[in-house]
């Protein structure tokens, strides 16, 4: 599976991500203002750069995701942000 590093970096936006530009594009999740201690990173290479299954992996681990496919489905929109948070909730990584 690929994804593409733009449509990865969109997502992560608009689910509750803020980016924060330094070496990398540096991602972290906040709830209501407050950093939740999750984040991920995407390197300033080519905005159409498709990121290979062990940089998704990389990902997943980072995004607290059981699998490339709920990663698949956060990028594609099937999770929500709602849906997001919720998961983090359920593993008891953020509290409610």
């Amino acid at each position: 599976m690929q994804l593409d590093q733009q449509d990865i970096e969109s997502s992560l936006l608009s689910k509750g991500f803020i980016e924060d530009s330094t070496h990398h594009k540096y991602f972290h999740h906040e709830i209501d203002g407050k950093r939740t201690g999750i984040s991920t990173y995407t390197s300033h290479g080519s905005k159409n750069k498709a990121l290979n299954d062990y940089l998704l992996g990389m990902m997943k681990k980072q995004l607290r995701l059981d699998s490339l496919f709920q990663l698949r489905d956060l990028v594609k929109c099937p999770m929500s942000r709602d849906d997001y948070i919720q998961h983090l909730r359920g593993k008891n990584i953020i509290s409610s």
